[in-house]
């Protein structure tokens, strides 16, 4: 199924009735966005002013991985406190290191203000980075390939490829004036150096009984059959410019109680700035934020339009027209493999309850305990063209499906612990209802998904 450009603005029209219809009652000034402050002006909050920092640990122990450590850490000015829960700028810091090759680095800078600017800069080394190949069901996954004690087994890391990547992201937004709507410009500068997984990095150090296989992995695959083809398959540039047209009524910056925020992003990559080929992404997000129980429980929900007009590189194909990576994982589908859907057209709709359970006072902060029972389901509305006639037919039969399903349902239930109202630490099991997307995932990281 194919979305014609009259689908689409049918689309986009039916989405967009709320938005009028709230903007008779809703004021977009910045004043206007301030949250409610009957429950931060009392007892049961302290106000906070000046600046505020929040350092997080990051630790794990992979075998792949080895020891991986690190700093996640925020730094808040909340300056005279008026705006509080709302900040007037932040300083995202992420540093962390892996013993065997895994690294991660990143300053992300955001300003509100009359204007506001957002500016994030990171290199990242992922040395088991996920590759789920084309259009979803279309490309087979299956567990036991990847599990060592099953008789399919292949390799350990059939489903990922070696990824470095440096970024450099900058936009501004601004108000249209007279209107309750902003604008956004800005540009995304990208370079990523891709390999095959390095098997020796990865067995160095491990008895020979339990080194993995130094097979084809599936972006092996993909390579030899031509679908990647071997100009792109080393990496290269990603450059883009992105323009963007948001409304915003969102009582406050994180976990919204009330409000709307929606945009439609177009990101362009142009050929004449180190791209393989010309390129244009759309991205149409509505987001609604309902207050049930005043400060205590919210319904969210999100629905999302993403599409590809040319063709871009397979690297940053799961990078979206707003910088959100891949569809699976936290930032769009809980419970279903990130980067599983690499389609040209393809939707999701996510809901959520929200749910403040326990507020409570610690070393002079304010903090929650938050549980999030979640939905969530995408659609494949268009794939990406592939040529598979370098396939034998039993490489057809063992990694590509026939099968026409297009619908990728999961649900979770997650927990939070929130500081001030803005740093959220997420433990979080989801579970994706097809196998062939997904399986059961627990997830500790930070946010909410929207």
């Amino acid at each position: 199924m194919k979305l014609t450009p009259v689908d689409i603005a049918t689309l986009l029209l039916l989405i967009g009735l709320p938005i009028v219809v709230n903007a008779q009652t809703d004021s977009l000034s910045n004043e206007a966005k301030k949250a409610d402050s009957s429950l931060f002006a009392s007892d049961e909050y302290i106000a906070k002013t000046g600046y505020n920092l929040a350092p997080l640990p990051e630790f794990m122990i992979d075998p792949f991985i080895g020891l991986y450590v690190g700093i996640y850490s925020t730094i808040f000015d909340y300056g005279d406190g008026k705006r509080y829960p709302n900040f007037y700028q932040s300083l995202t810091i992420a540093a962390a290191y892996g013993t065997k090759g895994k690294t991660n680095f990143g300053l992300d800078y955001l300003r509100y203000g009359n204007r506001l600017l957002s500016a994030k800069i990171s290199h990242t080394r992922s040395t088991l980075y996920p590759f789920y190949g084309y259009n979803g069901y279309q490309t087979i996954y299956d567990a036991a390939y990847h599990d060592p004690v099953s008789d399919s087994y292949i390799t350990s890391p059939f489903y990922n490829y070696e990824q470095k990547v440096s970024r450099l992201a900058v936009y501004v937004q601004d108000t249209i004036p007279g209107t309750y709507f902003n604008w956004q410009l800005g540009f995304d500068l990208g370079h990523y150096t891709t390999s095959r997984v390095d098997f020796v990095r990865m067995n160095k150090g491990v008895e020979e009984a339990e080194q993995v296989p130094d097979v084809n992995t599936l972006y092996d695959h993909y390579v030899n059959w031509g679908i990647i083809g071997e100009d792109e398959s080393h990496g290269g540039w990603a450059n883009s410019l992105r323009l963007a047209l948001v409304y915003d009524s969102r009582d406050r910056i994180t976990n919204p109680m009330k409000g709307i925020w929606t945009d439609l992003t177009l990101k362009y990559s142009p050929s004449i700035v180190g791209n393989y080929n010309p390129a244009l992404q759309v991205a149409f997000t509505h987001r609604q934020y309902l207050s049930l129980i005043k400060e205590r429980l919210s319904f969210a929900y999100r629905i999302r339009y993403d599409a590809c007009f040319g063709k871009l590189p397979f690297y940053s194909r799961q990078v979206l027209a707003d910088g959100i990576e891949g569809f699976g994982g936290t930032g769009t589908l809980w419970g279903i493999h990130q980067n599983r859907i690499a389609a040209k057209q393809f939707a999701t709709l996510n809901l959520e309850l929200r749910a403040k359970l326990i507020r409570f006072k610690f070393i002079s902060q304010n903090w929650y305990l938050a549980a999030v029972p979640l939905f969530h389901v995408g659609y494949l509305i268009e794939p990406i063209e592939m040529d598979l006639s370098l396939l034998s037919m039993e490489e057809m039969d063992q990694f590509i499906s026939h099968d026409t399903k297009k619908w990728y349902p999961s649900y979770s239930l997650g927990g939070k612990i929130v500081m001030n109202e803005n740093t959220v630490i997420g433990l979080d099991w989801a579970h994706s209802i097809d196998e062939g997307a997904g399986n059961n995932a627990v997830y500790i990281g930070y946010g909410y998904t929207f």
